[in-house]
């Protein structure tokens, strides 16, 4: 195998998530977004204004709190990797604050506007801080996310952990002293505590966390207002004005607590919005949500001055998939990616038939998800699955047939479909397949219906399913894959904390899998999924996501031992702002592997940024 990496950029966490989001809607549900959200008009209508006009991504912003200069991460130069810049927002030229080869975003002003505290990807990750106009950054914290200077006092919030794993129980949340004293750790008696955002007076801190005590965690995360003086926690009472504004709390980011009550964005549909909330003086939530900016564009990152103007980002968003020449059994490619699918509705979960020919992908192009298939020679496409959001295509292996599921309201069904004839039959029901053995008789599958996340065994004679294995305490098993000759299973173990890891067992007909049989394929401190096999069961391919990057490595493996048999090499990386793997959702992702060529999902990107008139 030979290393390729096309280029090496770096993407902050923060804009990981902005990078995840699909905003361009489709002509119905962008309808139905202006219609609701006409109920919730601000009082006074905002005028906005652009302030940026890159061709690539322009994106957290941040003002100063006497609203004169705006800071804001973007790709302008070269489109390589994101830097800082600061803007007189009176007149005048914008600046360069950072010069790296990784990237700069998620900026924060001090209570005075000397001074900058920010997020890089340099060296797995940290929090910096820099002068306003200028000057030697300095390491705040070695790790960190989202940095926030309190209005009131020389102290910035951050917090550490997996970032989009809002349930993770590794997120902590810091508050730092600017003198380099030790930082202190907020509500260690809850977990999952990240994403701070200080009070108008600098006493208290509004986080997301799951709070102590029994049962799921889900029903014991909210957000939460806890004070720096004493241990008292309360609910900030969120989820009642969300949920009849069509939204969920897990679906909020970049909240400000201002004077006039709480702003934030919320994704509704294929969009995101910013709101605002008023609170009482004790910190809950007082009558309904009032849409600032969002309907069919998304709007985010809002950051406001004191006088009450606020820029936000705003943008589109593209995922596609892309192909990739690849000697498949030797780990090489050739070329640049060329385009698979050209759409604005966003494809998920694409797969390659077996001989390289045709493409299997879902996408809601008509509304509702359907399973696509193109002809890849001839470039005709075409609906071979419908029905109620239908997904998760799988390729049979004589390239005859495929498997998809129906998400329906309380369950997900399984199907088996002819291409000749256009037959389906129904083979499971309760959760999606990942893929089939070589007679198309057993199913490697998950149960999507419960909160077990077990790797099952489906016999399609019967239906009947058998757990294969049991991931760790809340982790869970995922992207199984059979090898070409059915003498091996690989998977994914995701862990809540942030990093997974790829396994392979040698399955014993029904009979389940003791983790000591299990194989590791590396020592991984980051996530790796979507494990593929080449042609000839020689090669295993899988997607790593480190320091904000996403690339696809391959490894060799003895088809006896099923161990490793070298270090991981990178055969395609491409985490551009703009342009990349970096930015697909996980729960969307997937890779193809055939003889000649590898599919994958890329991301297309587009920002700017925005201001209004003060807020009313």
């Amino acid at each position: 195998m030979t290393q390729k990496a096309e280029t090496q950029s770096h993407v902050a966490p923060r804009v990981q998530r902005f990078l995840l989001l699909a905003f361009a809607a489709g002509l119905v549900l962008g309808g139905a977004a202006v219609w609701q959200f006409a109920r919730s008009a601000p009082p006074r209508e905002l005028r906005y204004t652009p302030i940026t006009f890159d061709p690539g991504v322009t994106t957290t912003p941040a003002l100063s709190p006497d609203g004169n200069l705006l800071v804001y991460a973007t790709d302008r130069d070269g489109g390589r990797n994101l830097d800082l810049y600061v803007q007189p927002l009176r007149g005048g030229d914008p600046a360069r604050l950072t010069w790296t080869p990784e990237d700069e975003s998620d900026p924060s002003f001090s209570s005075d506007g000397t001074a900058i505290a920010y997020s890089s990807t340099r060296n797995e990750g940290g929090i910096y801080l820099i002068p306003a106009l200028g000057g030697t950054p300095r390491l705040l914290a070695a790790e960190g996310h989202n940095p926030r200077f309190s209005p009131r006092e020389n102290l910035i919030a951050y917090w550490t952990g997996a970032p989009g794993a809002l349930l993770d129980s590794g997120a902590k949340t810091y508050v730092a002293p600017l003198d380099g004293g030790t930082p202190r750790q907020i509500r260690a008696d809850f977990s999952a505590v990240q994403r701070p955002v200080w009070s108008p007076d600098g006493q208290r801190l509004i986080v997301w966390a799951v709070a102590p005590g029994d049962g799921l965690p889900a029903d014991r995360a909210d957000f939460w207002i806890t004070s720096l003086e004493h241990d008292r926690a309360e609910r900030v009472e969120l989820a009642g004005p969300v949920a009849r504004a069509g939204g969920s709390l897990t679906l909020i980011d970049d909240m400000l607590w201002t004077d006039q009550g709480l702003v934030f964005s919320m994704r509704i549909g294929w969009v995101r919005n910013i709101f605002r909330c008023r609170l009482t003086p004790g910190g809950k939530v007082q009558g309904e949500l009032v849409r600032l900016a969002g309907g069919i564009a998304s709007a985010e990152f809002p950051t406001l001055a004191r006088d009450g103007q606020m820029v936000f980002a705003s943008g589109t968003q593209r995922f596609d998939v892309w192909g990739l020449q690849l000697d498949a059994n030797r780990g090489v490619t050739h070329g640049t990616p060329y385009r698979i699918t050209d759409s604005t509705a966003p494809a998920e979960h694409p797969a390659v038939s077996p001989d390289g020919t045709r493409a299997l992908y879902a996408t809601p192009r008509n509304g509702t998800s359907q399973v696509w298939l193109k002809d890849l020679a001839k470039g005709e496409e075409h609906v071979v699955a419908s029905g109620p959001n239908a997904s998760y295509p799988v390729w049979l292996r004589n390239g005859a047939g495929i498997a998809f599921t129906q998400k329906l309201a309380r369950r997900s069904d399984v199907y088996l479909l002819d291409l000749a004839s256009g037959a389906a039959k129904k083979v499971y029901e309760g959760g999606h397949f990942w893929d089939l053995n070589s007679t198309a008789t057993l199913a490697l599958a998950v149960a999507a219906d419960t909160t077990s996340k077990d790797l099952l065994l489906v016999d399609l004679a019967t239906g009947k399913a058998s757990v294969l294995a049991r991931p760790a305490p809340g982790a869970s098993l995922e992207q199984a894959t059979y090898s070409p000759d059915d003498s091996w299973v690989t998977f994914a173990e995701t862990a809540s904390q942030g990093n997974s890891q790829i396994y392979l067992i040698h399955p014993r007909g029904s009979s389940e899998i003791s983790r000591s049989d299990w194989i590791p394929l590396m020592d991984s401190r980051h996530w790796v999924n979507c494990p593929r096999f080449s042609p000839d069961g020689k090669v295993l391919y899988f997607t790593l996501d480190q320091a904000g990057k996403r690339s696809i490595q391959a490894v060799p493996v003895d088809t006896i031992s099923g161990k490793p048999q070298a270090q991981p090499l990178t055969v395609f990386e491409s985490s551009l702002p703009a342009f990349g793997l970096s930015g697909v959702n996980p729960r969307s992702l997937n890779i193809g592997v055939a003889r000649d060529k590898i599919i994958l999902l890329m991301r297309q990107s587009l920002s700017n940024l925005w201001r209004t008139t003060p807020l009313p």
